[in-house]
């Protein structure tokens, strides 16, 4: 009995000594910030094979990461005084990774939902945009207004992502035929030039990025705008609930950058964009 009640003690010790690991703060000593996201979701982020003036590598690859995020993250590590590291992974894989500690920040154009706050926080938002509807530029939908120009339509949004909650928007008010959400936006692309799809939901930048790099797509701009929370409209940075201070010290950098300065950003992302073959 004695042994198992010093079984259960250490396993208990150890649990709580885990636990308060994962919780430690971050440390600015250490010199580096490391940020996760896709680095495949343009105008926010890309990948590119050959180095610019204005892109950076990428953790344990030959390439480098370009776009919005890419801009934002090298203010803010330079605000902070801290050497910018980037590395790339699944989309779905950002907020464990954050958590698990493998990166500081994520900054990958994420809305701050009430879902994602319950594991991890966000800074103030560095951009907000509206949300457009994807079509192909030969379709009957070319020229819809409302929710009812898509009656009939086969509509899919993004896995994790405001995307899908819209095309169920547009199923439910439009009589739109809602498809299961996709991982990435570039497998949406492929299953519209399949001809499987319709229509998707975008963020307007992001709809601007992918009709300057696919032949045969455009966007429209619904009159009545999808009913959308705030904080859908908007994108921050994630960061851990235990970096306060972390948090605190993005926000005083993102207070710098001006509007304007935002939107010169986002507009040399979007001119910038990798063009479709």
């Amino acid at each position: 009995m004695k042994k198992l009640f010093i079984l259960l003690f250490l396993t208990f010790t150890l649990f709580i000594l885990s636990a308060c690991k994962s919780e430690e703060e971050f440390d600015f000593n250490k010199g580096e910030l490391v940020v996760g996201l896709e680095c495949a979701y343009a105008p926010f982020n890309w990948t590119e094979d050959e180095k610019t003036l204005s892109n950076h590598p990428i953790f344990g690859t030959s390439t480098f990461a370009e776009g919005y995020d890419i801009q934002i993250a090298k203010i803010v590590a330079q605000e902070l005084d801290l050497i910018l590291v980037i590395k790339k992974m699944e989309w779905g894989a950002l907020i464990e990774n954050l958590k698990e500690g493998s990166i500081d920040l994520i900054i990958a154009g994420m809305s701050p939902t009430a879902d994602r706050k319950l594991s991890i926080d966000f800074t103030n938002p560095y951009y907000e945009s509206t949300h457009v509807v994807l079509v192909k530029d030969d379709s009957r939908y070319v020229d819809a207004k409302t929710f009812a120009d898509f009656n009939g339509a086969n509509v899919v949004g993004q896995q994790g992502t405001v995307y899908d909650d819209l095309a169920k928007q547009l199923s439910e008010k439009g009589g739109a035929t809602y498809h299961s959400a996709l991982d990435t936006v570039p497998l949406i692309i492929f299953a519209m030039q399949s001809g499987a799809i319709d229509a998707t939901i975008l963020e307007e930048p992001v709809a601007i990025s992918t009709v300057a790099q696919h032949t045969g797509f455009t966007y429209v701009t619904l009159e009545t705008p999808f009913e959308i929370a705030e904080e859908d409209r908007v994108v921050s940075i994630g960061v851990r609930k235990a970096d306060s201070v972390l948090r605190d010290a993005i926000n005083a950098a993102l207070a710098k950058i001006t509007n304007e300065m935002r939107t010169t950003l986002m507009n040399q992302a979007i001119e910038q964009s990798p063009e479709g073959e």
